[in-house]
């Protein structure tokens, strides 16, 4: 069965190089959208643009760092003039570092608020805009954690980024519903990625364990007892993106196997 919902849709995915964004990107171009790409990784990011095109979707690569506001919105006019109306914003460039509260530095505090939440607010704003001024029936899905609401030891300062990332979002849904555009956020889980890897082995060298055995205690608590895949995030997005999610917004949608609920 083809999957064409978003066929001729143009859609625009921070850290996409990546894990998560690799996944959300390759999906939607599965389902037929044209893919531009906002990250640092560039070298990485091109992997995911030839992937998409692969799929027979366009694809491009913009090299932005999503907390420099003018750097996102030139970038947004250079992925208009070449790909035409954005028609749906995935927010999903983010940091995440296992750090005590009592450990964290100011320099750790702003670099996870930079990118997770400034980030999601520079994007949002920019391509709102112009959403707007095209009069584009548009989505937005900005990518969150369920750590804002059932955050890991060491997690503090993601979880308050991501917790941000979920009441912005709330507001968000309700000043452009008028313009009929959409916003809501995914909440995953625990999802196997480098950045999951990572945080897996920073969390075992200050608990003094091994990475598996961080890896089966969060585990034990998703219902589901395993990790996510990159492309199940995809899924997701790819509805709500669609027309089959346009009378969805404000959402806070915890997508976890069951995490939030053991």
């Amino acid at each position: 069965m083809v999957d064409d919902r978003l066929s001729e849709r143009h859609v625009l995915v921070t850290g996409a190089a990546q894990g998560i964004g690799r996944g959300i990107a390759t999906r939607v171009a599965d389902a037929g959208a044209d893919v531009t790409i906002f990250d640092v990784e560039t070298e990485l990011a091109a992997e995911t643009s030839e992937a998409v095109r692969e799929r027979g979707g366009r694809s491009s690569v913009h090299a932005v760092d999503v907390s420099d506001a003018d750097a996102v919105q030139d970038a947004v006019g250079d992925a208009v003039e070449e790909m035409g109306p954005i028609h749906g914003l995935v927010n999903n460039a983010g940091i995440q570092r296992s750090i005590p509260i009592l450990e964290l530095s100011k320099g750790e505090w702003d670099a996870h608020m930079n990118v997770n939440a400034r980030g999601v607010f520079n994007c949002c704003q920019a391509i709102g805009q112009h959403m707007v001024e095209a009069d584009v029936e548009g989505a937005i899905v900005n990518i969150a954690s369920t750590a804002a609401e059932r955050p890991f030891p060491g997690q503090g300062v993601y979880a308050a980024s991501k917790a941000a990332v979920i009441a912005f979002t709330m507001v968000l849904a309700k000043e452009l519903g008028e313009h009929r555009i959409t916003a809501n956020c995914i909440n995953p889980g625990t999802v196997d990625t480098p950045m999951v890897q990572e945080w897996l082995a920073e969390n075992a060298e200050q608990s003094g364990v091994t990475p598996d055995a961080v890896l089966e205690d969060a585990l034990d608590q998703h219902i589901l007892d395993r990790m996510g895949k990159p492309e199940e995030i995809g899924h997701l997005v790819t509805f709500l993106l669609s027309g089959e999610g346009a009378w969805l917004t404000g959402e806070s949608i915890n997508f976890d196997g069951g995490y939030t609920k053991q």
